[in-house]
């Protein structure tokens, strides 16, 4: 288990800090514009997790540099400085080496370690005794949306959302061109006038999704 551990420590400190790292696969978009999320492997988590439980120690490297983006986004979200978000990161590392074999659906792995990112961050904070707002610890949901380093973790959330707000936020924040509120509107067959408050409406419920 020490070289996960020392795997974990190196991504946490040095790749996962560089939003250009060549470690994850560049996102990209469809033919409708729409944001699709890169990966490192063509391997279904599914069949990435039973090589890690054969103990190939490629495997679990492979299956680190996969979600450290989506870790660590969520780590530094919720932190309030990027050695907590560190820390954050190697405890969720060592969470996923111990609870693996217990995990019933491979597939819901992303989901899974939202959650354990979330608890071990509220178990940093409560260690040092620090009461502060969350929400005020968030950037601009703006810049959230448009950030490499949260792509994963914004693209899970909308999920949630309502289809037409889905469509919204991809048409404005994550559409390859900026778009006007004219070119979203005829393209959503909407009036301009609603594009505003619709936007407010779906940012808010956004934001409750990421808190």
């Amino acid at each position: 288990m020490c070289w996960l551990v020392l795997h974990c420590a190196r991504r946490s400190y040095l790749t996962c800090a560089l939003p250009g790292s060549n470690a994850a696969a560049p996102s990209s978009f469809n033919s409708e514009g729409f944001l699709t999320i890169g990966d490192v492997s063509r391997k279904s988590d599914t069949d990435l997790v039973r090589q890690c439980l054969t103990g190939d120690q490629g495997a679990w490297s492979e299956l680190i540099d996969r979600y450290q983006r989506l870790i660590y986004s969520v780590a530094r979200t919720l932190s309030q400085s990027s050695e907590d978000a560190a820390d954050v990161f190697q405890q969720v590392c060592l969470e996923l080496y111990q609870r693996l074999p217990e995990l019933r659906d491979a597939e819901s792995l992303p989901a899974w370690l939202i959650t354990v990112t979330r608890r071990q961050a509220a178990a940093v904070l409560k260690s040092h005794k620090t009461l502060l707002p969350l929400r005020d610890e968030y950037p601009a949901l703006e810049d959230q949306i448009r950030s490499i380093e949260n792509e994963h973790l914004v693209e899970t959330a909308m999920l949630d959302l309502p289809e037409r707000c889905r469509q919204l936020i991809n048409l404005l924040y994550l559409h390859p061109f900026s778009l006007s509120y004219s070119a979203v509107a005829e393209r959503l067959g909407v009036p301009v006038s609603s594009i505003g408050p619709t936007r407010a409406r779906c940012l808010a419920k956004l934001r409750k999704l990421l808190s």
